[in-house]
């Protein structure tokens, strides 16, 4: 459970990013005549951006909003928090990456987001046909994760080290599928073409977030890195280390004009 409250602590730019998209594609929703709308937001984690973000902007008398995760700590945490206040609201235990989804989901919903979370299923194209298999036949999907982020390559870098190597022996499961694409929108619009998507827009964005402070950015790195709780609590204190001189070295970082004595980490990233 600490790693949910880690998460939503840390999670800026996750929440950065769907308030922005949010906000600009959130008209484009075809809700059901009635407000009938059932939703699902896949990879929900703690679930503050589907509370904070997602609902609001629901019909008044939706029918459900399901958050669902991978991790069963994130969905219990997200149940808890928000389970007794927003009572339409419900939270699953789920894999996007499945064979197959659960029966009770197949053409169920009317609409689909997912915020932060596509980029960790290296099957792209069974999560797109996981997706369009849940949706009504006319529903549609909001879908936001990451193309390419040089934290990808911090992973690479740090794996090479043998003091880290034997933790990260799984490296390439949580490196972005399409983060060395040469031309990833057009990749991900084959997917959705095969997938039986249409009518659908594919925009990769070239984004820039930058972390103030180093403690600031190890928190962020410590929410979200999938190796860390594999070390001891020693251990992760020198990972952060090396990682925070790794992002150094790779000149993604400068002085920070708030505190000279501290940096601010420049991450320039592609969203899709």
């Amino acid at each position: 459970m600490n790693q949910a409250v880690l998460y939503q602590r840390a999670n800026q730019v996750q929440r950065h990013d769907a308030r922005m998209v949010i906000r600009e594609y959130g008209n484009m929703f075809q809700w059901r005549i009635d407000g009938k709308d059932r939703v699902m937001d896949i990879g929900c984690g703690s679930g503050d951006v589907t509370i904070d973000f997602l609902e609001p902007i629901l019909p008044s008398n939706y029918e459900k909003l399901v958050g669902s995760d991978i991790s069963l700590k994130m969905v219990n945490y997200a149940a808890d928090t928000y389970g007794k206040t927003h009572p339409k609201v419900e939270f699953d235990q789920l894999d996007i990456g499945d064979d197959v989804m659960p029966k009770r989901y197949l053409e169920h919903f009317n609409h689909i987001t997912s915020f932060y979370c596509l980029h960790w299923v290296q099957d792209q194209r069974k999560a797109l046909r996981n997706i369009y298999d849940m949706l009504e036949g006319d529903g549609d999907c909001l879908l936001v994760f990451l193309a390419s982020n040089p934290v990808f390559e911090v992973y690479k870098k740090l794996s090479q080290m043998d003091k880290w190597a034997p933790y990260m022996k799984d490296l390439d499961k949580y490196i972005a599928p399409l983060q060395n694409s040469t031309n990833p929108g057009q990749e991900y619009e084959s997917f959705m073409l095969e997938t039986g998507f249409k009518n659908y827009s594919v925009e990769v964005r070239q984004q820039i977030f930058v972390y103030e402070g180093t403690d600031n950015l190890k928190e962020n790195v410590k929410a979200v890195n999938p190796f860390i709780e594999r070390l001891s609590r020693k251990q992760q204190a020198e990972f952060l280390d090396d990682y925070i001189q790794t992002v150094i070295d790779m000149d993604l970082s400068e002085s920070n004009p708030d505190d000279p004595e501290d940096l601010r980490f420049i991450t320039p990233y592609k969203l899709f």
